[in-house]
């Protein structure tokens, strides 16, 4: 009976190890190998981020996209790209709800530690603009009183906050009020209609929005010390966030990266390689 018993105990380890070693692997699925064996790719961009990622006759185009375009074609897998708001977009990659976050996502300190950055696609200050015809302001010292507005979560937002501290600290006011916005487009839009003075974009973003609406926005000054922006993987993510560094690397070497610079920017960008501060994943 005992002989049995063991018998009947070596079988189930046996079972139990043979399951292991048959699902252990797949339970093990990194995110690359997640990504090449679905032969897909999902990534998840904001598109109201002109000229790197927005719509044009309900298409997504841009800076971004085309190198996106390229990338997937490289890897060989199909592209799913959801058009979600910045809000709770970094959130969403960090769910594991999506692979990657193909929009443009600045590289700070705070962030190097929580998600996998790609090397940098672009570099831009923060400019503050205002609107067309405005006269009223002219440059930083015009700021005091002013109601500005950010996009909420972003890069812009901390720097405008420097600034308001800077501002007070020299004898300023400051501003009248900092209006945090879901999306750039409801920020340009609050600011056409006056419902705030000043915007924050990227530096590279003035000549498409002057483009979309002419007569309707005006720079009114740089800030900040220009800031690097890239795309993120799960933390879980560095092979995918590897691979699509390789891809990168490719068309940077091949002159295709500052074609497309030229294409949506009108000039070439300085890209450095030592992009990631102290702590990055």
């Amino acid at each position: 009976m005992k002989q049995l018993q063991r018998r009947q105990i070596t079988k189930g380890l046996l079972a139990c190890a043979t399951a292991f070693a048959l699902c252990g692997p797949a339970m093990a699925q990194s995110v690359l190998e997640g990504v090449t064996n679905n032969s897909k790719i999902t990534v998840a961009t904001e598109v109201a981020y002109p000229p790197m990622e927005f719509l044009k006759d309900g298409k997504v185009v841009g800076y971004g996209k085309d190198i996106l375009d390229l990338i997937v074609a490289d890897m060989g897998v199909e592209l799913e790209q959801l058009q979600l708001p910045w809000d709770g977009i970094l959130a969403g990659v960090l769910a594991k709800k999506y692979d990657l976050v193909a929009t443009s996502v600045a590289i700070k300190e705070d962030r190097v530690a929580k998600y996998a950055f790609t090397r940098p696609l672009a570099v831009a200050d923060t400019m503050l603009v205002k609107r067309h015809g405005d006269d009223d302001m002219a440059g930083l010292d015009d700021v005091n009183g002013q109601i500005v507005g950010v996009e909420l979560g972003s890069s812009q937002a901390q720097e405008v906050e420097a600034l308001d501290a800077e501002l007070k600290a020299n004898g300023g006011s400051g501003f009248a009020g900092i209006r945090g916005f879901k999306s750039t487009d409801d920020m340009r839009l609050a600011l056409a209609g006056g419902q705030i003075d000043i915007a924050t974009i990227p530096s590279f973003s003035l000549a498409t929005m002057q483009e979309q609406r002419p007569d309707t926005f005006a720079q009114l000054a740089n800030i900040g010390s220009g800031t690097l922006f890239a795309w993120v993987a799960h933390p879980d993510g560095v092979d995918l966030r590897d691979r699509v560094n390789e891809a990168l690397v490719k068309l940077e070497q091949a002159g295709t990266l500052k074609e497309l610079q030229m294409k949506w920017f009108g000039f070439e960008m300085d890209l450095p390689e030592d992009y990631l501060p102290e702590g990055a994943l």
